[in-house]
This record gives C-alpha cells, sequence and structure tokens, in this order.
C-alpha cells in the first residue's frame, strides 16, 4: 500500500475513532444468585459529556458502574467502552477508565505520594514520578505528600482517592458518589474538576444522591431495582414528570401542611417561603383547590425540578411501559 494511502487509511480510522462513543453499551444485565441488581441497561456516552446517575441505594447505580469500568462482567447484553468489547476486554478498559469508588481506595499507611505511585505504576505510565508531581500539586496535596493517606481527614482523602483515579488522564472518568460526606466548598471542588474533566473532551459517569448536583449533569438516568426508567437531559425529565407541582398561598398556610399531606394523591409538601410546594398526582388538584378554598388559601401550578420527577419516577405504577 502506498505511504499516502496508508497515511489516508490511518486518518479515517482516527476520524472514526472520535466520532465513536467513548460508552455503547446495549441490555447489560447483572445477577447476584437469584437477585437481579441490573437488568437490560442500555445507555451511550460521548466525549463532552456529564451523565448522572441518580436513585435509591439498591437501585443498580454502582453495578452499572462496576461493569462499565471492567471491574465486573455482565451476565448478559453487550457494548463497547472506549473501543473495547465489555465482555472480553475487561483488563484493558480497567487500565484506561478512572474509576473512583464510593467507598474510600487508599492505603492508610503509605503517603500521599506512595499511594499515588501505587496507582501510577498500575496503569503503567511511563513517566509515573512526573504525573504523581503534576497530581500532588493540581489538587492541593503539597503540605501532605509524604503523611501517611490514614492521617487526612474525610474531605482530603476524598480528594486523594480522586487524584489516584485520574492520575493516568483518562478519557472516560467514573465516579461513584464522589461528593459524599463533603462540606460545600469541597463539593464545589469536585464539581469544578468535574466539569473541567468534560469541557477537555473527557467523558463523565458521576452516582450521586444529591439531585441539585445532578442538575448539573448533560444527562441524567434515574435507576429503580435495577433499570432504568427515566433518561435525558434534567429539564427534559422534569418536563416529563409524572406528578404535579402547586404552591399553596395564603395566611398561615404552613399550618396546613398536615391536611396536604393526608389528600389523596400528594407525594410530598414542603415549606416555600411564606407557602407550601406540594408535589402530588395530577387527579389531586380538585382536592387541594377544594382545600385551599376551605382556608382562604389560593393554588397555582409551579414548574417541576428534577428532584419531583425522581419522586414521581419512584412510584412503580409511574414507570414507562417497556
Amino acid at each position: 500500500m502506498p505511504n499516502h494511502a496508508r497515511r489516508c487509511s490511518a486518518s479515517h480510522a482516527m476520524l472514526r475513532c472520535a466520532r465513536a462513543p467513548l460508552v455503547a453499551v446495549e441490555n447489560i444485565s447483572k445477577s447476584y444468585g437469584r437477585t437481579t441488581a441490573v437488568a437490560g441497561v442500555t445507555l451511550s456516552l460521548w466525549a463532552g459529556e456529564i451523565w448522572g446517575f441518580v436513585g435509591a441505594n439498591g437501585a443498580g447505580k454502582t453495578t452499572t458502574l462496576r461493569m462499565l469500568a471492567g471491574i465486573l462482567k455482565p451476565d448478559g447484553g453487550a457494548g463497547r467502552v472506549l473501543g473495547f468489547d465489555l465482555q472480553r476486554d475487561a483488563a484493558k478498559i480497567r487500565e484506561r477508565v478512572g474509576y473512583m469508588s464510593q467507598r474510600l481506595s487508599l492505603y492508610a499507611e503509605l503517603s500521599v505520594f506512595e499511594n499515588l505511585r501505587f496507582r501510577a505504576q498500575v496503569y503503567g505510565l511511563k513517566n509515573p514520578r512526573a504525573a504523581i508531581e503534576a497530581a500532588i500539586r493540581e489538587f492541593g496535596l503539597v503540605p501532605w505528600a509524604h503523611s501517611p493517606a490514614g492521617s487526612l481527614s474525610g474531605g482530603w482523602a476524598r480528594r486523594l482517592q480522586l487524584a489516584a483515579s485520574l492520575v493516568h488522564s483518562p478519557r472516560l472518568v467514573l465516579l461513584d458518589e464522589p461528593t459524599a460526606g463533603l462540606d460545600a466548598a469541597a463539593r464545589q471542588e469536585v464539581w469544578r474538576r468535574v466539569e473541567g474533566l468534560a469541557a477537555a473532551g473527557a467523558g463523565v459517569i458521576v452516582s450521586t444522591h444529591d439531585l441539585v448536583e445532578a442538575e448539573r449533569c448533560s444527562r441524567t438516568a434515574f435507576f429503580a431495582d435495577g433499570q432504568v426508567v427515566a433518561v435525558g437531559a434534567p429539564a427534559e425529565i422534569a418536563a416529563g414528570s409524572p406528578v404535579a407541582v402547586f404552591l399553596m398561598c395564603g395566611t398561615d398556610v404552613r399550618r396546613l401542611a398536615k391536611d396536604v399531606t393526608a389528600v389523596a394523591g400528594v407525594v410530598a409538601s414542603c415549606p416555600h417561603g411564606e407557602s407550601l410546594r406540594v408535589v402530588a398526582d395530577p387527579l389531586a388538584e380538585f382536592d387541594l383547590r377544594r382545600l385551599a378554598a376551605m382556608h382562604a388559601a389560593s393554588l397555582a401550578r409551579a414548574g417541576a425540578r428534577l428532584e419531583d420527577a425522581i419522586l414521581g419516577w419512584s412510584l412503580p405504577m409511574a414507570w414507562p411501559q417497556t
């Protein structure tokens, strides 16, 4: 083959790779004995996207992340992660993905530097010292570089764990509850880095219980009983909520919270300034308006948030039929 033809072939291959999603899986599943942890999850993630996995504990979020990271082998389904077959190339996927587990995966007796050196060796970095020193500087760990990881506070330990997950500059980053237990400033720091990774062309999946954080994602997948029951941009999911949101306004209306919650179809209610914000089945509107009128209050529709939609999708009867 002539040299120019080889160059064209290589260029076309690179172009196809650049256009391919970082993650493309279909109907992946995982069971433990008779318990189904994940059933039929399908998703595609492209470079620059941030996906949020939301749902209750045990809904399948962590199991899905671990399958995408090459740590767990799916029992069924197929797909590719970073161009590698999910079923056959788990070792290659593990070498290239940046995975941060919810539980701290640090060696407490090793120093910050030694923990990062170990991770750099696992990833086979050609110049590990340079990568380690850069990570220590970038994550503000210089004062603790030679301190045992076990001596770090929770926030700094989480920061070290994130640095260890990113030391090899992965194109795909999978983070399981990365802000759990962190204060507001530390959470903002984590999200600044997540958004920076996506802006630089990486794909990121974040599992989180914080629905305010989930609204920062490009797309959100809501898990329930091992299934993805709603997926889309956070605003799209909120707009497609199976529940309605109302504001009940009036003098001392907050004292009606107990009566409002007792109305059939009401999912949740909470104070909203001097008003009550009510999330309910749309069919409950008539009874809510009657209750408001009885107490000289008004009732108006309000815009749904992601949290409202998730409350609605949490009701099994609201799940879409597949």
